[in-house]
């Protein structure tokens, strides 16, 4: 079960994550699920249990870039998806340039197709990293769509300026492409 009130880091993540003097190689955290299964609140939890990783998250650039939308730019979808574009490159250039440096990696992103879970194992392979995947696996879609309401209820901030519809929700749930025996740690989300 995956509360998203974390206060540890599940014993199933946690001894995937160590390096040891036999195998010293950086680890990347891939974090995988649907909007409100908790990736960002496990991101940031894992980073304050273990300093030595970076976080990544492209919500983050744009604030940092843009500020919030509907806030600070227009509430557009073509300006959002533009800044969004921008963003997935800076975030793109931002893990190869912390790949290199041999640093530990939290990527805070959806994973939502197979391809894009599928190019980055590539970098990772291809730096010399380990990766472990974290599944945030849904098991009634109206939690998810509980914590979504919920947090649209609170005010904004970079990890949740986008209001997402019920019928944007209903189109993630059933596009969403579940790994499937790619080594990943599944954590239930109730």
């Amino acid at each position: 079960m995956f509360d998203t009130k974390i206060e540890e880091i599940p014993s199933s993540v946690e001894m995937l994550i160590g390096r040891t003097p036999d195998d010293d190689r950086p680890v990347v955290v891939m974090t995988c699920g649907l909007a409100g299964s908790g990736k960002t609140t496990f991101a940031k939890a894992m980073q304050s249990h273990f300093p030595s990783f970076e976080r990544l998250s492209i919500d983050e650039i744009i604030f940092k870039h843009h500020g919030l939308y509907g806030v600070d730019y227009p509430a557009n979808n073509e300006i959002y998806q533009s800044y969004q574009e921008e963003a997935d490159a800076v975030y793109l250039r931002e893990f190869q340039t912390l790949l290199q440096s041999r640093k530990n990696i939290i990527l805070d992103r959806s994973f939502y197709a197979k391809e894009d879970r599928d190019e980055f194992y590539c970098l990772i392979q291809s730096h010399g990293a380990r990766r472990v995947l974290v599944y945030f696996k849904a098991i009634d879609k109206e939690v998810l769509w509980q914590r979504i309401c919920a947090r649209s209820a609170k005010q904004k901030d970079a990890n949740s300026a986008l209001d997402i519809s019920r019928g944007t929700f209903d189109t993630y749930w059933s596009g969403f492409e579940e790994p499937i025996r790619e080594d990943e740690v599944v954590l239930n989300v109730l």
